[in-house]
């Protein structure tokens, strides 16, 4: 009879979590942020069903390295693609979610540039479904790519970091913030060419207490990678320190 009570219990805390959801549907009602259908009716949150299938059926073959998509005459090795293998990239290897298009670009901007931050927790969920489980048990700490403390300023937070300690609290592996810094306040990578990009980004980053990631293995979490210049610059500082592995997860790869 206890265990009867208890069902009934938990049914009836269901049911009025349930007409609370519902009666929020109404009063306020809830969109996707990638093509602002209306997610009524629907589990999710922030990004509806459809969506999130269009990103699951939108992953293609890339480049290991640079993340770079296969094409015609394009080559795939350990050393990287036609694209990376005569670029000296640092990382041991790239995970992305999509290309930089529909549905992830507009959840990228209305992450990053309208503030919806709570959108980190689904974002990171995205990333955290990319890796195998023979890299998570490789990583030893998770790192974002730093924004220089003007630029966080000015924006209220670091995108990187907000995804960086989800994808640290999913996995329970420890983060390193604050630690890697940018110490230049470098313009936007844009409208650059490679080889300005490889001058603005060019010691742009700074370690404080190396010690921490001698023989270690780095996640390195980003929102948008278009040349990879950036975060290789980022894993030459990290390895400079020691740090053995440089491995990068992020939200999009942008086609030059």
């Amino acid at each position: 009879m206890p265990e009867l009570h208890q069902e009934n219990k938990l049914f009836l805390i269901s049911a009025i979590r349930d007409i609370l959801s519902g009666l929020l549907d109404i009063l306020y009602p809830r969109h996707c942020f990638a093509c602002d259908k209306s997610l009524y009716g629907e589990q999710n949150t922030y990004i509806c069903n459809h969506c999130l299938e269009t990103i699951k059926k939108t992953e293609v073959k890339r480049c290991g390295k640079c993340g770079s998509k296969s094409g015609p005459g394009m080559t795939f090795s350990s050393k990287g693609c036609n694209e990376c293998k005569n670029t000296d990239l640092r990382l041991e290897k790239s995970f992305f979610v999509s290309d930089n298009t529909e549905p992830v670009r507009p959840l990228i901007h209305q992450f990053k540039y309208k503030k919806h931050m709570y959108l980190a927790t689904p974002l990171a969920s995205l990333l955290v479904n990319l890796l195998h489980q023979e890299v998570i048990g490789e990583i030893d700490l998770i790192v974002p790519v730093p924004l220089h403390w003007k630029k966080k300023q000015e924006r209220g937070f670091n995108q990187s970091e907000l995804m960086a300690k989800e994808i640290s609290k999913k996995l329970s592996i420890p983060i390193s913030i604050n630690n890697l810094h940018r110490v230049k306040n470098t313009l936007s990578q844009t409208q650059l060419s490679r080889s300005q990009r490889q001058k603005n980004v060019k010691d742009a980053f700074k370690i404080k207490n190396p010690e921490i990631f001698i023989k270690k293995n780095v996640l390195l979490v980003d929102d948008v990678l278009t040349t990879g210049i950036t975060a290789s610059e980022c894993a030459k500082s990290l390895k400079n320190t020691g740090t053995s592995k440089v491995f990068l997860i992020a939200l999009a790869r942008s086609n030059m």
